[in-house]
C-alpha cells in the first residue's frame, strides 16, 4: 500500500490492432514532467519476442521499461507488459500472470479491473485502436471505482471496434489520438492551487454553478463533497478546453448537448443485468405474475416503463424475467416495455443490445445461452427479447408520460432531483399507472412528495408501491422555470432566445370572458408549445380533456399531425407573420376524420417589439368544405393515377409477355437440368447424412481452433507491425546473399571454361586416351580412342562387336579375354596389343592407364 500511496495516480493504456503506431504517437505527445506511471497492454503474439519497448523508447521522452514480476511503479516511467503475460496490479506491486483461457495477451480488462481496485479515482484508463472488445469490462470497473476513462475517437481510429465497444456511460472523454497525451497531462495536473485557496477562491464559483444546474435542470449536486465534484467537473473542463468554472458554465449555455455528458460524469451510473438480484427475485415471484394474470384476464397489453434505463440492462432484465414467466407463450404474448433515458448516446447503445461479458455477470449460463448470441467475447440480445422493448429519449422534467402502465421501474433517479422535480416525476408516474399498478424505486428513494397516491407493500426491504386513489390528471406545468439554455436535445432545434427561456409563464384561466364566447377555437401557446390559454370551442374542436393549462399542446391533442402543426407554430415564431394551414384529425366521439383550419398569429408582447413571445392559434372547423374539396381532389388524383397506372400496366404486360416467352425456353432447359440435379441430390443427401455425424464430431474442435485463430489474428496484426521494423535488416542480409551467389556463379563459369579447355586438348591429341576410375568406370575418352577401339563397355562379353567396334586381340592374334581387355586393365598398367579390322591386322598399340605401371 505504501507504494500506491507514493503514486496516487496511474495511467493504464490498452490497444490491439494498429496499436503500435498509436502508442508511439501517444508517448511522443506526453508532456514533459509527466508525474504518473504509465502501464501499457498491447495485444502481441505470445510466441514472438516483442520489440515494443525499443520502438516506444525511440519516440518517448520518458524512460520505457518492460514489466518484470513484482515490479514497483515509479512516477514518469512507461511500463510495457510482456507479450506472453497478463498483469494484476496490487497495492504494492505489479504481478505477472500466465493465463490459459485463450484471452488476448496481455489482457486489457485484467489490467484495468485490478488497477481500479487499488487507485480508484486516481486511475485514468485509455483505450486506443483495436479489434474486439477487450477493455469494455475494465472500463466499467474503472467508472464504478470513480476513475476516468478516455477513448480514442472510433471514427478516426485505424480500428474503431475496441474503443467503440465501450458503453457511453463508462466513457468520460472521447478525443483524437493527438489530443490524448495533452489531455492526460491536464487531468493529472490537479487543481493548480493549494487546497486552502481552492476553498476560498473556487468554492463559491462551484456552488453558484451547482445552484444554476439545480435551478435550470432540477438536478441537485449541492450536497456532494466539494473535492469530488471539482475532480469530476475537471474532466469535462479538460474535454471542452475550458479553463475556469465560469468558462465551462458559458460553454454549457452554448452547447446544451454537453449536459448529459456532465451528468454522466458527476453520476457514476454503471449498470448490469439483474443488478440487485433480491429485488428482481421479488418482482419475479410476487409482482409480475399477478400483473401478467390480470392483463391476460382483461385481454389487454401488459405495459412496463423503465424510466432512466441508462444503457438498457434493466429493461432487458425485465424482458428476460417476463419471457421466463410466460414460457412458450412469450412469443404470442402482448407485452410492451418502454425504456427511456435523457442520454441519447446511452439509448442508442441500448438499442444495439450488445454487451461485454462483465455486464452479464448476474446471469446464469442457461440464461446467457437462451437469450444472447455470443460473438468475439460480446453478447447480443436475441430478437424475441429485443422485440418486447421500445427505447427512446425522454426527459422526466418536460416530457409527457406513457398512459395505462402496469409497472414503472425507476431506480436511483429521483435521489439526484430537487424536491420540485421529484414531485413532477412522481406526478408523471401517478398519471401513467393504472389503478393497482406498481412503482419500483431505489433503496434510498421514497414517494413522500406524493405519498397519498402510492401505498407501500408489506415487503419493506424492497421499495415497491401500489398505485391507489383517484385518477390523477396529467401535470400541467413544469416545476422549474425554463432553462437559460435548452437542456434537452428535442428543444435544441427551437433556437429560443435566452430572455424568453428565462421568462416566467403567465398562465391565465379560461373559465370566463370574451374568449370563451367566441364561436371559433382559440389557443395561446408559448415557445415551449405549452398551453397558456384556450377557450371552450378549442377544447371541443381539439378534443382536449382536463385543465390542459401548462401542458404541451403537441402532446395534449391526440391525432393531430405532429410535425405539420409544430412547423406552423415554429414558422410563426421565427418569421413573426401569421401562418394558416389545414389539418385532418380524428373525432374523439365518432372516430370520423375532421378537417380543422389553424391560423397561427404571433404576439410580440409589450410595445410590439422583439421576438414573439406567444402564438394565438385560431381553430375553425372546415370539415364540410375541406371534405368536399379533398373528395374532389382525391377523385381527380385517382382518375389521373388510374390512367397512368393502366398505361404503365399495359407497357409492363407487353414487356412481361416477351420475358415470359424467353423464360419459358430457359425453364424447359432448366427442368431437364433440375431433374438430373435432383437425382444427384438424393444421392448426395445420403452421403451428406453419413458425413454429418463426422462433421459434428469435428465441429467442437473447429470451434476451439476458430477461437484460437481469432485471438491470434489480433496478435498477428501487432506482429506484422513489429516485423516491419526488422525489414531493413532482412534487406541487408538479402544483398549479402546476392553477392555470395554472384561469386559462386563466377566460380562455376570458371570451372566450365576449364572443362571446355580440357576437351579441346584431348580432341587435339593424336594418341588414343581413355580415363578409367574406380570400379573400372570410364570417366572420359577422346575421339581417337573412340575411332580406334569403339565405345564398348568393359563388361560387354562381345567387347563391342555387335556395334561394329574394333575388337582387341592378343599379340599372337587370338581373341583377348574379357578380363585382359584394355578397358579393364587401363586403370592398372600399360597394355600392348594388336588389332584386326575388316580382315586385316594393324601393328600393336599401347594403352596407358591411370593405375600402376607394369
Amino acid at each position: 500500500m505504501a507504494e500506491a500511496q507514493r503514486n496516487p495516480n496511474l495511467v493504464v493504456v490498452g490497444s490491439s490492432a494498429g496499436g503500435i503506431e498509436a502508442l508511439s504517437t501517444l508517448v511522443s505527445t506526453l508532456p514533459e514532467g509527466f508525474t504518473s506511471p504509465v502501464v501499457i497492454a498491447q495485444h502481441l503474439d505470445p510466441a514472438r519476442e516483442s520489440r515494443l519497448r525499443e520502438i516506444l523508447a525511440r519516440r518517448s521522452s520518458l524512460p520505457v521499461r518492460t514489466v518484470v514480476d513484482h515490479d514497483h511503479l515509479e512516477a514518469g516511467v512507461v511500463y510495457v507488459i510482456p507479450s506472453d503475460r497478463h498483469v494484476n496490479v496490487t497495492p504494492s506491486e505489479i504481478d505477472l500472470r500466465v493465463d490459459t483461457k485463450g484471452r488476448p495477451k496481455p489482457s486489457v480488462d485484467m489490467l484495468m479491473s485490478s488497477a481500479a481496485e487499488v487507485f480508484g479515482e486516481g486511475l485514468v484508463a485509455v483505450v486506443l485502436t483495436g479489434m474486439g472488445s477487450d477493455g469494455a469490462e475494465g472500463a466499467r470497473a474503472v467508472r464504478q471505482a470513480g476513475g476516468t476513462v478516455v477513448v480514442q475517437d472510433p471514427e478516426t481510429a485505424e480500428f474503431g471496434a475496441m474503443p467503440g465497444s465501450l458503453a457511453p456511460n463508462t466513457v468520460d472523454i472521447v478525443a483524437d489520438l493527438e489530443r490524448i497525451g495533452p489531455i492526460l497531462g491536464e487531468l493529472l495536473a490537479g487543481v493548480p492551487v493549494r487546497e486552502e485557496r481552492v476553498r476560498e477562491e473556487e468554492e463559491q464559483s462551484l456552488q453558484d454553478f451547482l445552484e444554476g444546474l439545480k435551478e435550470r435542470h432540477g438536478v441537485d449536486f449541492t450536497s456532494y463533497k466539494t473535492s469530488t465534484i471539482l475532480r469530476r467537473l475537471k474532466r469535462r473542463m479538460v474535454a471542452t478546453h475550458t479553463g475556469t468554472i465560469e468558462d465551462y458554465a458559458s460553454y454549457l449555455d452554448d452547447h446544451p448537448e454537453e449536459l448529459p455528458q456532465l451528468v454522466n460524469t458527476l453520476l457514476i451510473k454503471v449498470t448490469q443485468f439483474f443488478r440487485d438480484p433480491e429485488l428482481f427475485a421479488h418482482l419475479r415471484e410476487k409482482v409480475l405474475p399477478a400483473l401478467i394474470e390480470e392483463a391476460g384476464r382483461e385481454n389487454r397489453q401488459l405495459r412496463v416503463w423503465s424510466a432512466g434505463c441508462a444503457t438498457g440492462e434493466e429493461a432487458y432484465t425485465l424482458a428476460i424475467i417476463l419471457s421466463e414467466l410466460l414460457g412458450p407463450e412469450a412469443a404470442l404474448a402482448d407485452v410492451r416495455i418502454f425504456a427511456t433515458d435523457i442520454d441519447g448516446a446511452a439509448v442508442d447503445f441500448a438499442r444495439r443490445g450488445v454487451y461485454p461479458a462483465g455486464a452479464l455477470s448476474g446471469l446464469s449460463e442457461e440464461q446467457k445461452v437462451r437469450y444472447f448470441l455470443e460473438e468475439d467475447g460480446r453478447y447480443e440480445v436475441k430478437k424475441p427479447v429485443r422485440g418486447m422493448i421500445v427505447f427512446g429519449e425522454h426527459d422526466l422534467a418536460r416530457r409527457s408520460p406513457f398512459p395505462r402502465i402496469d409497472l414503472v421501474v425507476s431506480r436511483n433517479v429521483l435521489i439526484y432531483f430537487t424536491t420540485e422535480l421529484q414531485r413532477r416525476a412522481l406526478e408523471l408516474f401517478a398519471y401513467s399507472l393504472r389503478d393497482g399498478g406498481c412503482l419500483v424505486l431505489g433503496k434510498a428513494e421514497t414517494t413522500s412528495p406524493l405519498s397519498e397516491f402510492f401505498a407501500a407493500q408489506q415487503d419493506r426491504p424492497h421499495k415497491v408501491y401500489r398505485r391507489r386513489g383517484k385518477r390523477f390528471l396529467m401535470p400541467s406545468t413544469t416545476p422549474t422555470p425554463p432553462p437559460r439554455s435548452r437542456l434537452s436535445r428535442a428543444a435544441t432545434a427551437g433556437g429560443f432566445s435566452a430572455d424568453l427561456r428565462n421568462a416566467e409563464p403567465k398562465v391565465r384561466t379560461s373559465d370566463g370572458g370574451l374568449i370563451n364566447r367566441l364561436p371559433v377555437g382559440v389557443v395561446v401557446v408559448d415557445r415551449r408549445y405549452d398551453i397558456r390559454d384556450l377557450n371552450a370551442a378549442a377544447r371541443d374542436l381539439l378534443s382536449v380533456r382536463g385543465p390542459a393549462i401548462g401542458e404541451d399542446l403537441l402532446h395534449a391533442v391526440h391525432g393531430m399531425p405532429y410535425a405539420e402543426v409544430r412547423g406552423a407554430i415554429d414558422s410563426a415564431f421565427r418569421d413573426g407573420v401569421s401562418i394558416t394551414g389545414e389539418f385532418s384529425v380524428e373525432d374523439a366521439t365518432s372516430g370520423e376524420p375532421r378537417y380543422l383550419q389553424l391560423a397561427c398569429h404571433p404576439h410580440r408582447g409589450k410595445d410590439n417589439k422583439g421576438l414573439a413571445e406567444t402564438v394565438a392559434i385560431v381553430v375553425n372547423d372546415v370539415t364540410d368544405i375541406g371534405r368536399e374539396r379533398r373528395e374532389l381532389d382525391e377523385r381527380l388524383k385517382k382518375a389521373e393515377a388510374e390512367r397512368s397506372r393502366l398505361e404503365a400496366q399495359n407497357g409492363r404486360l407487353i414487356e412481361f409477355n416477351r420475358r415470359l416467352e424467353e423464360a419459358n425456353g430457359e425453364l424447359t432447359n432448366l427442368n431437364d437440368e433440375m431433374q438430373a440435379s435432383y437425382e444427384d441430390t438424393l444421392l448426395a443427401a445420403e452421403e451428406a447424412q453419413a458425413a454429418t455425424e463426422e462433421v459434428e464430431t469435428l465441429n467442437e474442435e473447429l470451434q476451439a481452433t476458430n477461437e484460437e485463430l481469432e485471438t491470434l489474428n489480433e496478435e498477428l496484426q501487432a506482429t506484422i507491425e513489429e516485423l516491419n521494423t526488422t525489414n531493413d535488416d532482412l534487406q541487408a542480409r538479402t544483398a549479402e546473399l546476392q553477392d555470395l551467389a554472384r561469386v559462386r556463379e563466377e566460380e562455376r563459369r570458371s570451372s566450365e571454361a576449364s572443362r571446355r579447355r580440357l576437351e579441346a586438348i584431348l580432341s587435339a591429341m593424336s594418341d588414343a586416351v581413355l580415363a578409367v576410375g574406380s570400379g573400372q568406370k570410364v570417366l572420359f575418352s577422346n575421339d581417337v580412342f573412340t575411332r580406334t577401339f569403339g565405345d564398348g563397355q568393359p563388361g560387354d562379353p562381345d567387347g563391342g562387336r555387335k556395334l561394329g567396334f574394333a575388337v582387341p586381340l592378343t599379340e599372337s592374334g587370338g581373341k583377348m579375354p574379357t578380363e585382359e581387355m584394355p578397358q579393364r586393365r587401363a586403370a592398372q598398367r600399360v597394355v600392348r596389343h594388336a588389332l584386326r579390322r575388316g580382315g586385316g591386322r594393324r601393328p600393336a598399340a599401347t594403352l596407358r592407364g591411370q593405375g600402376q605401371a607394369p
